[in-house]
């Protein structure tokens, strides 16, 4: 007689539910994420976040500051230097604008006055004065008739 033949081994079960193919898309998904992830940080090349919200504004010279009303948090929008004056523009936190005028050598106390943007400077009224900024000069108006006009320097670090 022939030698018993080996048990044929049971069927497969088939698998019910959805642990093998839940697990998958699990697995899936995950690694598109991390590769979407990983895009993201090669992007721009850049490694800041959002430069909006990274970029820190200059604050407006302290001894000006105190002089603004509101000006408690001021920032500096620019500055500018004559042969013997500073111009100093700042923002207060509600928007405001201001010009502060004065002596370099501060021999008065300067002026702060209300400004505002024009297309290509700054305009700033002290009746019967106004005082225009723009292409590289400060002109001055007194009661609507040029009475001066001063060249201006750029001030990166106003005191």
């Amino acid at each position: 007689m022939p030698p018993p033949r080996p048990a044929a081994p049971a069927p497969a079960k088939k698998k019910s539910g959805c642990s093998s193919g839940c697990l998958g898309l699990v697995v899936v998904f995950g690694l598109l994420s991390l590769a979407g992830r990983a895009c993201d940080s090669f992007d721009s090349g850049d490694s800041s976040k959002d430069d909006a919200r990274t970029v820190r504004s200059t604050p407006c010279p302290e001894r000006i500051a105190a002089r603004l009303p509101g000006g408690a948090d001021a920032e500096l929008v620019e500055a500018f230097r004559t042969k013997n004056k500073q111009i100093t523009l700042c923002r207060t936190a509600s928007g405001s604008l201001y010009y502060f005028g004065e002596f370099s050598d501060r021999r008065e106390q300067g002026i702060a006055m209300k400004a505002e943007e024009t297309g290509d400077g700054y305009t700033a009224r002290n009746d019967p004065y106004r005082y225009e900024v723009h292409d590289g000069v400060v002109t001055i108006y007194q009661s609507g008739r040029q009475i001066g006009e001063e060249s201006l320097t750029p001030e990166p670090s106003p005191s």
